[in-house]
């Protein structure tokens, strides 16, 4: 068994595979994941990245990326 993906378009309760090399056989089990523009929006009360700001505080989270980086840029023994 492999898993496989490929573009279909769902359409009058039926499936319809953009190539049709890829149609599974009959019987085979398929799972479809799709965009739903219809949704309702979700109003967020606050704005997501002021609500991050200072989670990360006493973590010296800068340093830590900037020494990572200096090390990244080290260059290689040989």
């Amino acid at each position: 068994m492999t898993l496989q993906t490929v573009r279909a378009i769902y359409k009058d309760k039926q499936l319809i595979f953009a190539d049709r090399n890829l149609v599974p056989e009959n019987g085979a089990e398929v799972v479809i994941t799709f965009i739903n523009t219809l949704g309702p929006e979700i109003m967020l009360e606050a704005d997501p990245i002021r609500e991050l700001r200072g989670r990360g505080k006493g973590e010296k989270l800068v340093e830590r990326l900037l020494q990572s980086r200096r090390e990244d840029q080290k260059p290689l023994p040989g």
